[in-house]
């Protein structure tokens, strides 16, 4: 038996069907893969929200440590429980993490300043110590005095004002104000990435001048409090408060480590209590993470308030 051969029309209604198939196939993965990448957003973004609201808790853990030890204690030391982070801890889906960090054992960049907004000669002085402690160029404490100050002249070594930020790209002028945070740095003349890199870890900007606490001070902050005192000396002084935080300024005046120096007859911005601590947090569920910094103070009669805060979100996968 012979098989008639297929009509031309048969062809092409069979090929007609296979690409309409095709492209029915190709529409159906498409919506698909869209489908996935929608659900996986929003798991993430729901994710990202409770990692937050867990964050967030972090703060409410730090204002309550924060809150006993004023009821315990006149003075802030490393010894203290607030200094004790919140190891990792399992949460519904995830994890949290924290620590509390003191701030007024740093130097304060607002101290340039005074109350009255005017250049603070001492601020000035440990600054520029602090800066040669780094191995960096101490001039560059008179470009963040200028870019904090009010007055549009700059200083004659090191200075830098209006002029120098109108001809970057993009352009910009000073601040004129005390800084919000130490990250402003990067605007300043001569602060590279490199040299904020080195300064960063020792310094804060806080919304007002204050002591510096000396039970919590780093080495290179200790050196730049008293001219003359070397690493060696101030790393001794570190050490023993460290075994027996001071409970007196009278006990840092008369330390062996700063014999000898010139030392100031007042207590001229030195301190053994903290009001302002820094909360470094890390939170993660699922595939999200959130990291949280805020700035806590801590005043008598007020509790611990929240005055700044700054969150990070961060997806893997």
């Amino acid at each position: 038996m012979k098989i008639p051969p297929l009509k031309k029309s048969g062809g092409v209604a069979l090929i007609t069907v296979l690409l309409v198939v095709a492209s029915a196939t190709i529409a159906a993965v498409a919506i698909s893969s869209r489908l996935q990448v929608d659900i996986r957003r929003t798991e993430n973004l729901l994710h990202a929200d409770q990692a937050w609201l867990h964050a967030l808790g972090i703060e409410s853990w730090a204002q309550g440590v924060l809150a006993a030890d004023a009821r315990e204690t006149g003075t802030d030391h490393l010894g203290e429980a607030w200094n004790k982070p919140l190891e990792s801890t399992p949460v519904e889906g995830g994890s949290v993490a924290g620590k509390i960090v003191d701030q007024q054992g740093l130097f304060n960049l607002n101290n340039l300043l005074d109350k009255d907004l005017k250049p603070s000669d001492l601020g000035l002085e440990r600054f520029r110590r602090l800066l040669k402690t780094l191995e960096l160029d101490p001039l560059l404490a008179n470009a963040l005095l200028d870019w904090m100050d009010k007055d549009s002249e700059p200083r004659p070594e090191g200075g830098a004002e209006d002029g120098d930020y109108q001809g970057r790209t993009p352009a910009y002028v000073s601040a004129n104000r005390r800084l919000v945070h130490p990250s402003e740095l990067l605007l300043v003349k001569g602060f590279t990435p490199e040299v904020y890199g080195l300064v960063a870890p020792y310094v804060c900007a806080l919304p007002e001048p204050v002591d510096i606490n000396i039970n919590t001070a780093p080495v290179p902050v200790l050196m730049s409090l008293i001219e003359g005192l070397t690493e060696q000396d101030a790393q001794r002084l570190a050490d023993d408060i460290e075994a027996s935080p001071f409970e007196e300024i009278s006990e840092f005046m008369q330390h062996d480590a700063i014999a000898g120096l010139k030392v100031p007859a007042k207590r001229h911005g030195l301190g053994l209590k903290s009001d302002y601590f820094k909360i470094r947090g890390r939170v993660r569920v699922g595939k999200a993470q959130v990291g949280i910094s805020s700035l806590l103070h801590r005043a008598e009669g007020e509790g611990v308030k929240i005055i700044l805060r700054m969150r990070e979100d961060i997806f893997s996968g």
